[in-house]
């Protein structure tokens, strides 16, 4: 893989994926965007877990029907089907009751004795996988076992450090490529295959070089952005193996892998491999999730042998992670989302899409700090966009004009911003259905408030995703040039940003009162000495 591939991004989620909705969020927000885009009113509300931990869940509701959600799960999964693809071992006897091709193992319940698994792992014959029978991300997963002495450590680490200790041991299937392949009714929507994390050698940087620069690579795409490669004991492991160390510099074009397991939670790269899905493959994954009663939806991880490319299923997930399908490393995206709605929704798989998207990280705030149980967002205007930037030069900032046209903005019911520039010019940006409305506010711009002076505006077609309401956008701060200096553009960007995030924040504005406290409680403190 070519380390400075760029990302082909869906023209309709280009900035318009908030941070909140970033990460582990990215199904959840591409989801429920999708269904407010089309008009569907869209809720967020908190949930609880068994162990009592919060979690933000949503329902999207259009005309007498109502779905709920969690993450891609929508509620035509039943609660029979997640418990089976929640128990791994369970999942396995579902499918062979099918005849889906899959592993031959073993369950091992909580009260089984490390020397039973150890036993049956060597009757089996290796090479061997042991995995916790629930788990998530690929933790506690070791494949391609060869060794006793290794399998033993594992066994020991997996259920006393770990503490899982319902386990699988089963055979390693050999083949160098695993599948996730996500299925929908009874339709294939598309394939990824999932790379084990690695770095590719240049012949002048180090491999902790090269790490570092996978990283900031990985940071550009939205789902990635909390999914690093971090340098622990076992990409350490697997360095030595290749007979390196982590200073050593990486011949150029030499590839080593850093895991072994291929997820991207562990810094896994995706590559949409949708065209080169096999008849056979497409339909391993349709028969396992057939093979689940209730599974409306799965996404099914499948191992293919190189030589013959036949497939084994691994696992098969009820709610599959739509990242790395929207956002490939490398490779077309797929939009997963659109064909999720449109399968819970069907009536309004024609509906035109609003490219308006909201702020993911205010709607959110009252639930995570639980001051609301439940947030409805504001139905958005129906049908497509027409959008202007219009950038007004003149004495333009400073004297009032971003907030005279946002009132002006706001009283037209126009969503968009208005931006000061680096360059003293202010940019206003504009977006409504009706195209006159948009057009007309032109002539806003060019009267302004009455302290400003415009002297000339420049009028450009705006086609991207807009924010929800109406926003005054500050450029960076000024710094000193030796300020400047030590800081990337990147950096320079990102601290004027996060800035503008916290002093527009529902949290900054609600603390308000306690800040004013403190600050007079610090004056008295120092007044009195």
């Amino acid at each position: 893989m070519a380390e400075e591939t760029s990302y082909q991004w869906l023209p309709h989620l280009e900035g318009a994926v908030p941070k909140a909705g970033q990460g582990k969020r990215i199904s959840t927000y591409t989801v429920a965007l999708e269904g407010w885009r089309r008009g569907i009113r869209l809720r967020f509300y908190s949930a609880f877990d068994e162990e009592m931990k919060l979690k933000v869940r949503y329902s999207l509701k259009y005309k007498d029907r109502e779905h709920h959600f969690a993450l891609s799960k929508g509620d035509l999964v039943t609660e029979e089907a997640f418990d089976i693809c929640d128990d791994k071992d369970l999942t396995k006897q579902y499918l062979a009751k099918e005849g889906v091709p899959t592993p031959q193992g073993k369950k091992f319940p909580e009260d089984a004795t490390n020397e039973e698994i150890l036993a049956y792992g060597n009757e089996l014959g290796y090479p061997l996988v042991l995995k916790p029978v629930s788990a998530n991300g690929g933790k506690g997963v070791f494949a391609n076992v060869r060794e006793e002495q290794v399998l033993k450590e594992a066994i020991e680490y997996v259920r006393n450090e770990l503490e899982y200790k319902e386990v699988i041991i089963e055979t390693h299937i050999p083949g160098e490529k695993e599948f996730r392949v996500i299925v929908l009714g009874e339709k294939v929507l598309g394939a990824m295959h999932r790379i084990p994390a690695n770095v590719v050698g240049d012949g002048t940087a180090t491999i902790r070089q090269l790490i570092s620069r996978k990283n900031k690579f990985r940071k550009l795409n939205p789902h990635l952005t909390s999914r690093m490669i971090r340098i622990d004991k076992e990409v350490l492991y697997m360095i030595e193996e290749a007979g390196y160390e982590l200073d050593s510099v990486l011949e150029e074009g030499k590839r080593i892998f850093l895991r072994v397991q291929s997820n991207l939670s562990n810094g896994g790269d995706s590559v949409d491999v949708t065209e080169d899905l096999s008849p056979e493959l497409t339909k391993i994954a349709i028969d396992a999730t057939k093979a689940i009663p209730g599974l409306a939806q799965s996404g099914v991880d499948i191992i293919v042998d190189d030589e013959t490319g036949s497939g084994s299923v691994i696992e098969v997930n009820s709610r599959p992670g739509l990242g790395g399908h929207l956002f490939p490393m490398i490779g077309t995206p797929r939009d997963f989302a659109r064909e999720f709605i449109n399968f819970y929704f069907p009536e309004t798989a024609e509906t035109p899409r609003s490219n308006l998207y909201f702020d993911f990280d205010s709607i959110i705030e009252p639930i995570k700090v639980r001051s609301a149980s439940m947030v409805e967002l504001p139905v958005p205007p129906v049908g497509e966009l027409y959008g202007k930037r219009y950038t007004v030069r003149g004495n333009v900032q400073n004297v009032g004009y971003r907030k005279w046209i946002k009132r002006e903005a706001l009283k037209r019911d126009l969503h968009g911003h208005a931006k000061n520039e680096a360059d003293g010019s202010v940019s206003v940006v504009v977006t409504h259905p009706n195209k006159k409305k948009v057009n007309n506010f032109k002539k806003v711009c060019i009267e302004g408030p009455e302290s400003a002076v415009v002297e000339e505006i420049i009028e450009e077609e705006w086609t991207k995703p807009v924010r929800l309401g109406f926003r005054m956008l500050s450029a960076p701060r000024k710094l000193s040039s030796g300020q400047y200096d030590k800081l990337s553009k990147t950096d320079y960007k990102r601290i004027a940003r996060k800035y503008d995030q916290l002093i527009n924040s529902t949290t900054w504005k609600m603390t308000k009162p306690v800040r004013f406290a403190l600050d007079t409680a610090k004056k008295i403190k120092r007044l009195g000495k």
